[in-house]
């Protein structure tokens, strides 16, 4: 399953997708820091210098369009997974590890989302960690956020802090999983990859995923008190 967003209205809708397409690569590759407003000019083709400021603004400006668009169609397609499996009834964990996953994994937009995105929202935990949690957060992650419900009502058995914790590092896991398949991508790995393919990396993801999740607590870790909830940072 995959949601595309319809053509953009707003001004100059081709250039803005292009230096949209490039800046986020550019960011991708090389991090946010190290790429300046020039050289995303001229990756997308452009002449005018200040095209970038033009259409955008400031450079915070397009990193927040850049996390949001791609926050908005990952958070869709997750809502929508999320109706379908809670209208057939009782889901499993399974089905919500399905949900938090494939949205990701099928993410696909018209500026080349599903090329760089996961590079790119690595390179902004990194580099601009506070932004990343405002933007990526809140009315962008409403889906990610009926996920973490049914987890810790199917995992009801484990000890909240341990839900939290494997919640936690299974966020991670996934993020650099789907990172790492991007870049196999541009380095050339096709559909029939014995670790990259489809629907090979897929499966894989959401059984790596599921696994974090549903190991045995180690001995004694049912006395442990409840502790912080995770963030609702969407994975």
């Amino acid at each position: 399953m995959s949601m595309v967003r319809p053509p953009s209205a707003g001004r100059g809708g081709s250039t803005r997708n292009e230096l949209k397409r490039a800046a986020r690569r550019l960011f991708a590759e090389r991090g946010i820091a190290a790429v300046g407003m020039r050289e995303i000019v001229e990756a997308a083709g452009q002449r005018n210098a200040a095209a970038v400021h033009y259409y955008f603004g400031s450079k915070d400006d397009l990193l927040r369009e850049l996390v949001v668009e791609g926050a908005d169609l990952i958070d869709a397609s997750r809502m929508t997974m999320l109706d379908e499996a809670e209208a057939k009834g009782e889901m499993s964990l399974r089905d919500v590890v399905r949900a938090l996953v494939v949205p990701n994994a099928e993410l696909q937009g018209e500026t080349g989302e599903g090329e760089t995105y996961f590079r790119f929202m690595t390179s902004m935990q990194t580099e601009r960690r506070q932004m990343f949690d405002e933007w990526a957060g809140g009315e962008h992650s409403e889906g990610y956020v009926r996920c973490l419900a049914h987890f810790h009502r199917l995992l009801a058995h484990l000890p909240h802090a341990l839900v939290n914790q494997r919640l936690l590092f299974a966020g991670l896991s996934l993020r650099t999983l789907l990172a790492g398949r991007e870049a196999a991508r541009d380095a050339g790995a096709g559909p029939d990859h014995p670790y990259w393919g489809e629907p090979v990396a897929l499966d894989g993801m959401i059984d790596a995923v599921e696994a974090i999740l549903m190991g045995p607590p180690p001995a004694g870790e049912a006395s442990r008190p409840a502790g912080a909830s995770v963030s609702a940072t969407p994975a």
